[in-house]
């Protein structure tokens, strides 16, 4: 006996294919809407790259005159550093030429031993200086402000000078205005320098 093959009613068909189209609709959105999400992804990092650079490019414009004053102010500084390149007696050799460029007198470098703390003899207006010169990285102390103080008495000079391609410490400050000695750091010495129009060379060998 054949069987005969049940015909599905209208009804289920419709509802299958409904079903199909549903399926079909939302395999569609749901492929639309990773679509979108990747999409706006990448337009969020590209907004966020470009806010990203925005605002260092702001924050250099608003640091530039900052870096731009900070240089003018330590121009003079990084002029006298140059003088570090130069020995104990190149640099005292070097300050003295730069005295007799800026009108002192009778310019004298002293001997190495026995010279009481004191590098050059000078004279200027009628005043005569005792000058320790102290070439070496790092704030010069008090010591040689004692130093300078002790040799212009020796030597009866009217005023002692320490100089310096640096800084001085608090104490050493305390100290020559109490002592009356002058302080000459890396800022007079730039500036000597830049007037004089004198280069420092270091003798190689």
């Amino acid at each position: 006996m054949s069987r005969r093959k049940k015909k599905k009613s209208l009804p289920a068909a419709f509802f299958s294919a409904l079903l199909t189209l549903i399926d079909f609709l939302c395999e569609g959105l749901g492929a639309a809407f990773m679509a979108a999400v990747r999409l706006l992804g990448r337009a969020l990092s590209a907004l966020l790259r470009g806010l990203l650079w925005l605002v260092r490019a702001l924050l250099r414009g608003l640091a530039q005159p900052f870096v731009w004053l900070w240089r003018m102010l330590t121009r003079g500084r990084r002029r006298a550093q140059q003088c570090l390149k130069l020995t104990g007696p190149e640099f005292e050799a070097y300050v003295a030429l730069l005295l007799a460029d800026h009108g002192y007198r009778d310019v004298e470098i002293t001997k190495g031993s026995g010279d009481q703390g004191v590098d050059i003899l000078c004279e200027r207006n009628g005043k005569s200086y005792a000058v320790q010169c102290k070439n070496y990285e790092g704030s010069v102390g008090n010591f040689a402000v004692q130093e300078a103080y002790a040799g212009a008495q020796y030597y009866g000079c009217d005023a002692a000078v320490v100089v310096c391609p640096g800084e001085f410490t608090r104490g050493a400050k305390e100290l020559a205005r109490s002592t009356g000695v002058l302080l000459w750091d890396g800022e007079r010495l730039s500036r000597m320098m830049q007037r004089s129009g004198r280069r420092p060379r270091h003798q190689k060998g």
